[in-house]
């Protein structure tokens, strides 16, 4: 059996314990073992708050608030607690079961919610795990402590004997340290551990004072664990890496692209990664109207994504109408939200994502008056947006801001050219807008786009890319065959940053040149590119492919292990 160890979790659209790509992937992860069968058990952290609510003061700002929603209706409370020394306390931990069903409802996979919430806590232990990803500093050291290490020991109490343990991101490395105080075998804990590592920005990795991680620990293990696992993982006399200490103690350390292979092992200087480009669960995803087109052309689909390779020979009267229906749900709901006024024959285009700073979510704005001009010449252009900008992260919330000033000033210049911005981006509202737009664009400052997958929904319904070659779509983009690219096409190796005017230009021009003429004056020749987009992308681009990948390039060398530590010792049950 393998443990999924990760720090967020997308089981559904009402439970907010996610905040984006990681606990969407995670998600259809657990959907994919599930329909494939493959035995394994997933830990997380139950946020009892959530991540952040999201509202848009009168100005544009962002208001945040906490996500608070009925934990016991949608999972059961196990009544298992157990307890780890955190300090110099002892914190009970208890877990809440969700369980994710195969699509064909003969197979499940459970999800254990880990918290701290319980009576034997004091108040201030019960809120550690409050909300995600809001707290840092010994908050957050706790959180992955409670993640890595509480999770080692309740799989232990729910009497699961993993023959493998899949870190997801660094955030859960801790269990490495349980691991090692149970085996005392630095080479049986690596070859039971694989490490998928996300985040291309060492910036962003999770780091600890030395003296704080001690503190914590010295009651749970010997200070010979720390020597034996943490050995040279300090960037700095005093700190603890999570990603360095992660990498050093797995057998397999995977990126999550081709491109960002290569990204990494500049990171991890030293070490040679493997690669398992992410993807997307296909059932998952596809619209209520494409479900209803795929079943109706290509039989067994949501067995076999491979089968959508012919979504280019459904009929373009059909393929058209299931995209129609869903630009008008997308229509309905955004302005039913907004003032915006939004019609279905104008081209729409979808900047929906986290808003950070490398993501540049508003670069397509940067020059509003050129914008305009393309409208005014081309086409009418509607842009709709969504995503939530971290509390804390000031350049995020600064973009949600210059979104509202940039859309003022446009409907003060023309009706040509339209802006919206929905509040609350989370999974429902993502299944609308990726499958109800004309064009989806995603421009992340080159290379630090890891994999990405929402650009993979948007293709799986029929809506090509318009996106930077990086992470995912450098292994896709078939210009101007099943979508378009920003920006030159790098060579694997090449870790340049890419220069935000030449992407705005390259935009504008795509826009300009190509895209808006296709949509407005020959649009069977743009029907052919949304057709590519699926037949050329989905059958690929999945977590079908995707785990059948992890199973027997990753996960069978522990299994192979394991069996030569049953033969040798009796000590592991399969």
């Amino acid at each position: 059996m393998i443990a999924y160890f990760v720090m967020e979790c997308a089981v559904d659209s009402r439970i907010p314990t996610y905040s984006g790509g990681l606990g969407i992937l995670a998600g259809d992860t657990l959907q994919s073992f599930a329909d494939l069968e493959v035995p394994a058990v997933c830990i997380t952290l139950l946020w009892k708050n959530g991540f952040t609510n999201q509202k848009l003061s009168n100005d544009g700002s962002q208001i945040d608030s906490a996500q608070e929603w009925d934990i016991e209706k949608y999972m059961q409370p196990t009544n298992i607690k157990i307890k780890i020394p955190l300090g110099g306390k002892d914190v009970t931990i208890t877990a809440f079961k969700y369980i994710v069903e195969s699509i064909k409802g003969d197979n499940e996979i459970d999800v254990y919610f880990l918290t701290p919430d319980t009576l034997e806590n004091d108040p201030e232990t019960r809120k550690i795990c409050d909300r995600l990803y809001i707290a840092g500093g010994l908050t957050r050291l706790k959180q992955e402590i409670i993640l890595g290490i509480g999770g080692y020991e309740m799989l232990k109490a729910l009497n699961y004997r993993p023959f493998l343990y899949h870190i997801n991101e660094s955030h859960s490395a801790f269990l490495i340290a349980g691991l090692m105080k149970d085996m005392d075998d630095l080479n049986r804990v690596k070859s039971r551990v694989v490490f998928t590592t996300h985040t291309p920005i060492p910036a962003a990795f999770d780091k600890f004072e030395m003296k704080d991680v001690k503190d914590m620990l010295s009651r749970y293990c010997e200070e010979k664990v720390f020597n034996d696992i943490y050995r040279e993982d300090l960037e700095e006399k005093d700190e603890l890496n999570l990603s360095w200490l992660a990498i050093k103690n797995a057998k397999n350390v995977v990126a999550v692209s081709r491109k960002h292979k290569f990204v990494s092992e500049h990171i991890f200087e030293g070490y040679k990664l493997k690669y398992v480009t992410n993807g997307i669960h296909h059932v998952k995803w596809a619209s209520p109207h494409h479900k209803m087109l795929f079943t109706k052309f290509i039989a067994g689909w949501e067995e076999d994504p491979d089968l959508l390779r012919g979504a280019s020979c459904i009929p373009d009267g059909d393929f058209l109408q299931a995209h129609i229906l869903c630009k008008e749900t997308l229509i309905e709901m955004i302005n039913s939200e907004t003032d915006s006024s939004f019609v279905t024959s104008d081209f729409t285009i979808a900047m929906a994502k986290r808003i950070t700073h490398y993501k540049r979510n508003n670069l397509i704005l940067s020059n509003p008056d050129k914008l305009i001009e393309i409208a005014e010449k081309k086409g009418n252009i509607q842009i709709v947006f969504a995503g939530k900008a971290h509390p804390a992260d000031t350049d995020g919330l600064a973009i949600v801001k210059s979104i509202y000033d940039v859309s003022r000033y446009i409907s003060s210049k023309t009706k040509k050219v339209k802006i919206a911005f929905l509040e609350n981006y989370n999974i429902h509202k993502a299944n609308i807008i990726l499958s109800g737009v004309d064009l989806w664009l995603n421009n992340p400052t080159r290379p630090l786009e890891a994999s990405g997958t929402s650009g993979m929904k948007a293709s799986l319904n029929g809506v090509p890319n318009l996106s930077v070659l990086d992470g995912w779509w450098l292994e896709a983009c078939m210009e101007g065959i099943n979508g378009w690219g920003i920006g030159p096409k790098p060579a694997w190796t090449d870790l340049s940053y890419s220069d935000d005017m030449h992407d705005l230009n390259d935009i504008y021009g795509k826009l300009e040149f190509n895209i808006l003429d296709l949509y407005y004056k020959n649009y069977s020749d743009y029907i052919k590119i949304m057709k590519m987009a699926v037949s050329s992308i989905a059958p690929h681009f999945n977590t079908h492919r995707m785990v059948s990948e992890y199973v027997t390039d990753l996960y069978l060398t522990g299994i192979i292990m394991c069996y030569m530590e049953k033969e040798k010792e009796g000590i592991c049950d399969i």
